[in-house]
């Protein structure tokens, strides 16, 4: 089966089970407009108008999958996987009631997945837990880049090891570690890369033999902000299409503000850096207070240009749709000052790239 990368337009996908958002939902297939590998998205055109509308939606990677046989989701239609091999087709729909704690196991829980016979390379990866299938005794599993898999518990370790950093790097190669895993979707490792990193460059900061680096603020802005987009990630990952934002993905938006904060103390002309303040903001506890300081930040993100001029603010030019879509959401949440989910801005695992 081809991947996503390679379908062409005229080719079929399919919106990956468990997916319900208001334009689409698991099960519905279309057809490829238009295809953009680099940033992991494409344009289809739903079979079902009647949902989707008559005009090709814009949708992530992870949500599709390829559908070379129309009625692939559907239970009965698809070559059933044996044991605990997860199938590249989307999962079969649940036969149970559906449990959000099984176990020593629980919704949103982060897991490592190991084990697996039939798909060796997902062994080491990890997802969040959606939901327990009680009669086909297996979790929904998000598994990062690779989307829904259908899992039994013994596949499952719900303590993934701590990262391990080793000592004596220097600074760019912390942080180049940490842009490697940051692409790799392995965002526990990318933070403690960069958390070396930082750590670093405030003990070499001030003395003579210091290297470029930690004499630079511009550099120190980009590490923060780096690891800011780390905890933006994950607290989208956490909170998933919940419409009440979680403790634990707001713990994450905190950390990302505090970040972002200090990214743009060290340069205010860090573009991203007020991009992901905006972000930061939008996934703390909901206030109109809260949704003003992020129109603000996200306005002041746009008044970059990719150059950046002599003094002016840098945003690179791929970044600027997602951040005027990001505006349009923060004025309609100040507007109706409610609580809702963090917005899934996908394009920012991609668009807004470590650097």
């Amino acid at each position: 089966m081809a991947t996503l990368e390679e379908l062409k337009v005229g080719d079929r996908a399919r919106v990956q089970g468990g997916r319900n958002y208001e334009k689409f939902h698991g099960g519905m297939e279309g057809t490829v407009v238009e295809n953009d590998p680099e940033n992991k998205t494409m344009r289809v055109q739903f079979d079902d108008v009647g949902t989707a509308g008559t005009e090709p939606l814009s949708v992530a990677y992870r949500n599709l999958e390829p559908a070379p046989e129309r009625g692939g989701y559907r239970a009965g239609n698809t070559s059933s996987s044996t044991g605990s091999q997860p199938s590249s087709a989307a999962p079969s729909e649940p036969k149970g009631p559906l449990l959000d704690e099984h176990g020593n196991y629980r919704t949103r829980q982060l897991v490592q997945l190991h084990d697996l016979k039939g798909a060796q390379e997902l062994n080491g990866i990890c997802g969040r837990l959606r939901k327990f299938d009680v009669n086909g005794e297996r979790w929904e599993v998000d598994v990062r880049g690779h989307g829904i898999k259908r899992l039994k518990e013994e596949n499952l370790n719900n303590k993934p090891p701590k990262p391990e950093v080793p000592p004596g790097l220097s600074v760019e190669e912390y942080k180049s570690r940490g842009n490697d895993a940051f692409k790799k979707q392995t965002l526990e490792e990318a933070i403690a890369f960069y958390s070396a990193c930082i750590d670093l460059l405030e003990d070499l900061s001030g003395k003579p033999d210091a290297p470029p680096e930690a004499q630079d603020d511009k550099y120190k802005s980009v590490v923060y902000g780096n690891r800011a987009q780390c905890y933006i990630n994950l607290c989208r990952e956490v909170n998933g299409e919940d419409r009440v934002i979680s403790q634990e993905a707001r713990m994450f938006a905190m950390k990302a503000n505090m970040d972002s904060g200090t990214a743009i103390d060290l340069d205010d002309k860090n573009g991203k850096a007020y991009y992901r303040r905006g972000c930061a903001m939008l996934g703390m506890a909901p206030s109109a207070s809260r949704s003003k300081e992020a129109i603000w930040f996200l306005e002041q993100a746009l008044e970059g240009r990719a150059s950046g001029g002599k003094d002016g603010m840098v945003l690179p030019n791929a970044m600027r749709h997602e951040v005027t879509n990001l505006l349009d959401y923060a004025k309609r949440r100040f507007d109706a000052c409610t609580e809702t989910a963090m917005p899934d801005v996908e394009a920012c695992r991609e668009n807004c790239r470590q650097q």
